[in-house]
Formats: C-alpha cells, sequence, structure tokens
C-alpha cells in the first residue's frame, strides 16, 4: 500500500524500451594525400574536412585538388558514400618551382613608356592649370565654365600623380634579369611537368603587358588550366594569388619575365612517416570504414610498402576498438607483374586491397563505398576512368594469382574489377560484412553498459543482438550453410560467477558472411 494505490483503481508504468541506434552508412573513404589548401586548427594542425559532392570538396580544398590528389573526383564519380580528407601538411613534400629570368629589354621598354606618361601628364596638368588661370581671370566666363575648368584642373592633377607613382614604382624593380619564381599550389610530384608559358602583347592602353598561361601536358595531351592576360609587374604578384595552380615567390625580386615557355620541377612526395601522422587524425572519425593513402611517387618501393604498411596497422589497430577499416592502394605505373605481385606479397592482409593498373584505385575505392556493404565488387563496372593500358587473359590471371585486384576493359561490360579481393587472397565483401557485425555488437553491447547484471538483462542484451543479426540475414548479408543444417549466426551471452563479481558479460557470436559467385563449372553430357 505505502508504493501503491490508496483508492481503488489502476496504475499503470510506461517502461522505455532499449532501442539501438542506426549505423552510421557504410562506403565513407578516409583519404590522404596533398592538397591546395589546407583547414586548420586552432593550434595550427592540418584538419580534417569532409565533402560529400564535388562542388564542396573544390570549395573546401581548392581547384588544384583535382590534380593532387586526383583519387577523390574518381571516389565521387563511382558513388562513395563520403570522402573524409586528412590533408599532407605544406612541409610534408617538395615544391615544384620554375625560375623565370628577367628580361632587360622588356624592362627598359616599360620605363621609357612610364616616362613618356609623365612628360604627357605634365604638360596635361600645365595646358588645364593655364586654361583654369585664364578662366578665373576672364569676367565674362560663367560658373559653369569655370567649375569645367577646375575638374579639367583636378583630373589633369590626379593623372600626373598615377603616372609618377608607375614612375617610381617602375625604377624600384630590378632589372638585372631578375624576373621571379613560379611555384605550385601543393606540394609534390603532380606539379612537375606543369608548364607556364610567357608571352607579350602590345595592349590597348600606353603600357608593356604579358600574358600568362599554366598548362598541363599528359600523354600528348594539352590542358589549359588558367590564363592571364594583360599582366604588369604590379598586377602579376595579386593575380597570381587568386589562381588556384601557381603563385609568385615574392621573397625574390621582381623583374620583367622573358617571353618563353617554362616546366615546373623538383615536387617530391611526403615521407611514410608524414602519411602515418595523417593517418592518425583519421583516428576518431568514427564512421570511416575505408581508408586509401594517396601516395605520389612510386620510384622507391621499399617507402611504397612502408605508406601501406601503416594502412594496415592503422585498420588493425582501430579493429581493435571495434572499427575496422579496408585500406586500398595501387601498384606502380612500371614493373613487371612479378613485381606487383611481390608488392601484393609484403602487403598479405585481409584488410587491404591491391589495384592494378595505376590511377584507378580511387574509382575502386569510389564503387566499393557505393555499394552495399555484403555485395562484392567483382565484374562491377567503374566510371569516369581515362583509357586504361590493356591487359591480356595471360596478365589478368597473373594479377590475381598474386591477389592484386585488375581493372580492365571487357567487351559488352566496359571497364570492370575482374574481382574483388583482399592481398590474402579472401573476398572484399566477407571482411565488410564481418566489420558490420562487429560494429553492430559494440553499438548493443554500448546500451546495457551500466544496466543489471541479472538473467533480465543479459536475455534482453541477447534477443538485441538476435534482432540485428536476424535484420542483417534478412538483408542478405548472412547465409545459412549451404545443406541448410546451421543457421546463419549464433548467440550466446552468459556470465560465470568469477565475471558476476567483475561485472563482466561474456558474448560468443558466431556469423556466416555471405559469398558472391567468382566461378560458374558446368558439365554438359551430350547424348547420342
Amino acid at each position: 500500500m505505502a508504493n501503491g494505490l490508496i483508492i481503488p483503481g489502476v496504475q499503470v508504468t510506461v517502461v522505455k524500451e532499449v532501442l539501438p541506434q542506426q549505423l552510421a552508412p557504410s562506403g565513407v573513404l578516409g583519404l590522404i594525400g596533398f592538397t591546395e589548401r589546407i583547414e586548420q586548427t586552432d593550434q595550427g594542425q592540418p584538419k580534417v574536412t569532409r565533402a560529400g559532392s564535388w562542388p564542396r570538396y573544390v570549395e573546401a580544398l581548392g581547384r588544384a585538388s583535382a590534380y593532387s590528389l586526383p583519387e577523390a573526383r574518381q571516389a565521387l564519380d563511382n558513388g562513395v558514400a563520403e570522402l573524409v580528407i586528412s590533408p599532407l601538411p605544406e612541409s610534408a613534400g617538395a615544391t615544384a618551382r620554375v625560375a623565370v629570368p628577367g628580361d632587360d629589354a622588356q624592362a627598359k621598354a616599360f620605363r621609357a613608356l612610364l616616362d613618356k606618361a609623365v612628360r604627357e601628364a605634365t604638360a596635361a596638368a600645365d595646358e588645364a592649370k593655364r586654361k583654369l588661370d585664364a578662366t578665373k581671370k576672364d569676367s565674362a566666363v560663367g560658373s559653369d565654365a569655370l567649375k569645367e575648368a577646375e575638374a579639367h584642373h583636378v583630373a589633369a592633377k590626379a593623372r600626373l600623380e598615377g603616372a609618377t607613382a608607375a614612375q617610381k614604382a617602375g625604377s624600384d624593380v630590378s632589372n638585372d634579369n631578375a624576373g621571379f619564381t613560379l611555384r605550385a599550389r601543393a606540394p609534390g610530384p603532380w606539379a612537375n611537368g606543369l608548364v607556364v608559358q610567357v608571352s607579350y602583347r602590345e595592349s590597348l592602353e600606353p603600357s608593356v603587358s604579358f600574358d600568362l598561361k599554366v598548362l598541363r601536358r599528359v600523354a600528348g595531351r594539352e590542358e589549359v588550366l588558367e590564363l592571364y592576360r594583360g599582366q604588369t609587374l604590379a598586377t602579376c604578384a595579386a593575380t597570381m594569388r587568386a589562381s588556384a595552380f601557381v603563385k609568385v615567390d615574392e621573397t625574390k625580386a621582381l623583374g620583367w619575365p622573358r617571353a618563353a615557355e617554362y616546366t615546373l620541377a623538383g615536387g617530391q612526395d611526403a615521407s611514410a612517416a608524414d602519411y602515418a601522422a595523417a593517418l592518425e587524425r583519421l583516428r576518431d572519425e568514427a564512421d570511416v570504414d575505408m581508408v586509401l593513402a594517396a601516395v605520389q611517387d612510386f620510384s622507391d618501393l621499399t617507402r611504397v610498402a612502408r605508406v601501406y604498411g601503416s594502412v594496415i596497422s592503422h585498420c588493425d589497430a582501430l579493429s581493435d576498438e571495434c572499427r575496422g577499416r579496408v585500406g586500398f592502394g595501387q601498384v606502380p605505373r612500371t614493373g613487371s607483374l612479378e613485381a606487383h605481385a611481390q608488392l601484393a606479397n609484403n602487403l598479405v592482409s585481409d584488410r587491404f586491397v591491391l589495384v592494378a593498373p595505376n590511377g584507378v584505385v580511387g574509382a575502386v575505392a569510389g564503387m566499393v563505398g557505393s555499394l552495399p556493404y555484403f555485395q562484392s565488387p567483382t565484374f562491377k563496372r567503374l566510371s569516369g576512368l581515362a583509357e586504361l593500358p590493356p591487359l591480356s587473359t595471360e596478365e589478368q590471371k597473373a594479377l590475381l594469382r598474386g591477389n592484386v585486384v585488375p581493372v580492365a576493359l571487357e567487351r559488352g561490360r566496359g571497364t570492370i574489377v575482374l574481382r574483388g579481393l583482399t592481398t590474402d587472397g579472401d573476398q572484399i565483401n566477407v571482411r565488410r560484412v564481418a566489420d558490420r557485425a562487429v560494429r553492430m555488437l559494440k553499438m548493443v553491447g554500448d546500451l546495457f553498459i551500466g544496466l543489471l547484471n541479472n538473467a533480465d538483462g543479459r536475455t534482453a542484451l541477447k534477443q538485441k543482438l538476435v534482432e540485428s543479426l536476424v535484420q542483417m540475414e534478412k538483408d542478405g548479408a548472412l547465409v545459412p550453410s549451404t545443406d541448410g543444417k546451421d543457421p546463419a549466426f549464433k548467440v550466446e551471452v552468459y556470465s560465470s560467477q568469477a565475471d558476476f563479481a567483475q561485472g563482466i558479460v561474456r558474448v560468443n557470436m558466431a556469423v556466416r558472411p555471405v559469398r558472391a559467385i567468382d566461378y560458374i563449372y558446368a558439365t554438359i553430357t551430350v547424348q547420342v
């Protein structure tokens, strides 16, 4: 009676059911590489940036990032759920540069024009002053004419002041073949070979100006990235601040550039330690389930193996925290099939995928991210790729025997992934299903931390796990054995007396991930 009703009636107590949250969508790609712009924390450290679309990516990181990190566009074109970019700092790699020598002839011509402009402005100012004085002395002149004469005088004085200032600025410019130095907006080898053309023309105004054109030449094709017309030394530095690809090194003396074509060089990739530090910044991004280190320089395979080894270590470490990830990498642009297979053999893991040929890994990761987590990428089509080097049947077999994922152009199918497998030879989707089950168990288990360790609590935990696993089975991610004798999953929840004393509940869970059909063996009997 003390805790119940006094007057006969009904008392209702509402108990809120424990409902697990929805898991984050699969297919979130963590991307490491150089970008044009770097968002920074309050402490001045590189900051992780998220982009779910190409406009957002360009807006946040700049147009040059399309070239310094081409995997981003490939992944978005192939439907990745979201990009989480951890940029390498500008100090991580060397920046491509080019020294543009000065042209004394152009400097002299420029100064001559400035001197001429000062002489003409001086004469115009004197003439306006003479007319103003004459107008003031003429008593028959009206107020409107006087105002007009005064306005002409003011305009002439302003023109003279501007010409004099330009003459002084021109005299301060170093002419002894100083020129200027251009450097790429983002470090790394991507800018090696970037071309800047300098050409002169007579502008409509009485001054010398030059045009700057930024080009990119790849495989015999030329792409005009930017064009700036009518530049002078006064405008060049400011214009290049707005450029997405190159900028003027303003710490050096400026001089009129010599008309010619200049190629940027000297860009270098980041070290393995720099990539590892950028990977570490992805640790707290809980929804990331794929990782790609966008290595640019493949000349040192030992360094490349260290970078990809860091990716594998990162994925393994987070799997211990119930946030398993799958890493992606690619083979070098050159090298034998045996070298590619050896690289895969040095990176054996059920959490790493090595893709061939070079230049398609972003598309593969994006396509995997667009699929439901239990679907295999085998024979799935890729989009947004340029012409690929052909792979013969024997080359495809050699890559597959080395557990390298081949991407090939198939007649009637387009560009496809021949088989989606990790470097230990297992299917990618099997690993992703297992990781999904682990994340689900962690999410459900977190809801029961702090609740009572009694029969009802353990039963409720088991029911919630079974509920989630049944949903995975309905989705097609988990399947029973082919003979139907074993179920798609098994769950056991218990606590021994020793566990009970320490507040421990143990869960044993077995799941059978669905596998893709990679091969079909058929026997046809011809009856006579």
